[in-house]
């Protein structure tokens, strides 16, 4: 676990158009974090390039506010509504556990995030306080981010720190357990009844998931590598996911499934998610400098080497943008279709491993290493910055009704709006 660092404030600067020295970072284990950053007020322009943003809402409809994490199967990481403009807090809790998890809002408004102690929260938004918890009975100490998915009739698939998913009912009973080959990272489903899992070996799975309850498993590939990545897929057969070096594309055949190609762009380990453009492209970010768009035959469609290492994975809204944060404190967006970069923000001072999330309006909310939740509007003005006193490490939600939920390493739990 990374220890808790002392409350602080950091500033947030206006970057130039010169490339930054990345912090240091492994393929894997515990990451350092990032240094401190001097002093600042919120109001500050932080935008090399401001956003000439789109006409088209970059989120898209689902069952739930945020059923999943990065908000649904292709990791658009938008949502249709509005986010907060300040840093007022709704309230502020401490979990047993560090909240390295990020969390899922199902139709309710009920908020589900679990902690490293593998408990999981069904949480009332309005005051923070429990309406139940699920124990897995099960620890974790990796800074890996995943979230549970909201499942239209209300279940709720728990990814939990065993060697299982975890099924409960909207009260919070156990309906039932699905073992997997190791640890599974985030699970996704387009349609609400077909789910995938990845896991920590790198097996891909898929689960038909029926009323009832009943649930049975349909098949299972191994993506040939161990793999950080949560599956994400396009509805229509194709689920993607990352092993070792490379970007793996697996066919849902129906009763199987199997490999229909694999790509290695030979810039490092892969310890982030992909993400699934509205073309199609799939955006891909990596160990190394480069950032990565792929058609879906696997073919290359572009990159570019703007960025710093990154260990947060893209968020691609509806209206073909990419949203990218790095180890040189930089949150960029790309065009998903050309790779050219369409806007470009500098948080001073910190590492952001914090996927960012977008609101209706493009304002982009992220947190750093610093311990620091950051909202931006998308000029580039810093809307509110909240210290949370240790770093953060979780992929932050947004609720139907403005609130941005997010939590640290140190269990502090927060929703800002």
């Amino acid at each position: 676990m990374i220890s808790q660092r002392s409350p602080r404030l950091v500033a947030l600067s206006v970057v130039s158009g010169l490339a930054l020295l990345a912090g240091c970072g492994g393929g894997g284990g515990t990451k350092a974090a990032g240094p401190s950053a001097p002093k600042t007020a919120t109001g500050r322009h932080v935008a090399a390039k401001a956003l000439d943003v789109p006409t088209a809402v970059p989120g898209t409809a689902t069952w739930a506010p945020w059923p999943s994490e990065l908000h649904d199967a292709r990791h658009s990481g938008s949502a249709t509504t509005a986010g907060p403009t300040t840093g007022k807090i709704r309230w502020r809790r401490n979990l047993t556990g560090g909240v390295t998890e990020g969390a899922a809002v199902g139709a309710d408004g009920t908020i589900y995030v679990g902690s490293d102690d593998g408990i999981l929260h069904a949480i009332d938004p309005a005051t923070g306080k429990d309406r139940w918890t699920y124990d897995a009975h099960a620890t974790t100490t990796t800074d890996l981010s995943v979230s549970p998915l909201v499942l239209p009739d209300g279940t709720i698939l728990y990814p939990s720190p065993a060697t299982a998913l975890v099924a409960l009912a909207p009260d919070g009973h156990l309906l039932w357990t699905q073992s997997l080959n190791d640890r599974p990272t985030s699970p996704v489903s387009a349609n609400g009844t077909r789910v995938y899992v990845g896991d920590d070996s790198g097996g891909v799975t898929a689960i038909d998931v029926k009323p009832g309850g009943a649930h049975s498993l349909v098949w299972t590939v191994s993506a040939g590598d161990r793999s950080s990545a949560s599956v994400v897929t396009d509805g229509a057969g194709r689920v993607y996911t990352t092993a070792g070096t490379s970007l793996v594309a697996i066919a849902d055949r129906g009763a199987t499934g199997g490999i229909a190609w694999q790509a290695d762009p030979h810039d490092g380990q892969i310890e982030v998610s992909p993400a699934i453009a509205p073309d199609g492209t799939l955006v891909l970010g990596t160990n190394g400098t480069n950032e990565w768009g792929y058609h879906p035959d696997g073919s290359l469609a572009w990159h570019t080497g703007s960025r710093a290492e990154t260990y947060s994975s893209p968020a691609v809204t509806g209206s073909g943008l990419a949203y990218v944060a790095d180890h040189g404190s930089r949150v960029h967006v790309y065009d998903t279709s050309t790779g050219a970069e369409r806007a470009t923000y500098r948080i001073g001072g910190t590492q952001i491993w914090s996927s960012t999330v977008v609101d209706k309006d493009y304002r982009v909310y992220f947190a750093g290493q610093n311990g620091h939740v950051y909202g931006v509007s998308a000029a580039g003005v810093v809307l509110f910055d909240v210290n949370l006193g240790a770093p953060v490490d979780a992929y932050p939600a947004l609720t139907a009704d403005g609130a941005l939920i997010i939590g640290a390493s140190n269990g502090t739990l927060v929703a800002v709006g």
